[in-house]
């Protein structure tokens, strides 16, 4: 099974999300319906596992609250030459995020469950550069991210999934295999 763990986007949001870029032919975006902020890609798993790995993402967002996020910057990955990566960045609530993402990662290191241990980007995937994007389309696509002001998305974080990804020919398919609730802070949802 090849697992992640994320923070699912609100379908408001992210249909709003994913008007933010300009039509680009160089462009494959990524479909509303899987928009998420990644905390921890775990890859190929053990089926065996997959009750270990829903434990462990319950253990870590333990003791949580709920909370609300501002995306509001657009960006792109590398930050310099070509670009691969077209993103949403987290403001407000970036670091109860981070926060959440180090607690999730932190339960899967101690149940020995290995996962990318890339630095937490807090951000929402909006498309990838296709590989056949020759310069012209690179450098258009970067000055497009640079010039482009992104109207603030707040959106609420309330859980954290287990996705199950199943890649095929019309792109990848998410499954929910596990999710856990974040708690109430202060009385307040």
């Amino acid at each position: 099974m090849r697992l992640f763990a994320a923070v699912p986007l609100p379908a408001d949001a992210a249909a709003a999300a994913s008007e933010l870029l300009p039509e680009h032919p160089a462009l494959r975006r990524v479909r509303p319906e899987h928009m998420h902020l990644t905390l921890a890609f775990l890859g190929e798993t053990p089926a065996g596992r997959l009750a270990e790995a829903a434990d462990a993402i319950a253990r870590g967002a333990r003791g949580h609250g709920r909370f609300r996020m501002r995306l509001d910057a657009l960006g792109r990955f590398p930050p310099a030459g070509p670009p691969r990566v077209v993103w949403l960045g987290a403001g407000a609530g970036r670091d109860a995020l981070v926060a959440l993402g180090r607690d999730v990662r932190g339960a899967l290191a101690e149940r020995g469950l290995p996962f990318d241990e890339k630095p937490l980007q807090a951000h929402v995937t909006l498309a990838r550069v296709r590989e056949s994007a020759g310069p012209d389309d690179a450098r258009a696509i970067a000055r497009a991210v640079a010039g482009a002001v992104a109207a603030p998305l707040d959106v609420p974080v309330d859980e954290v999934v287990l996705f199950e990804s199943l890649i095929g020919s019309g792109g990848p398919r998410y499954t929910r295999r596990a999710t856990a609730a974040l708690g109430e802070v202060g009385g307040q949802r």
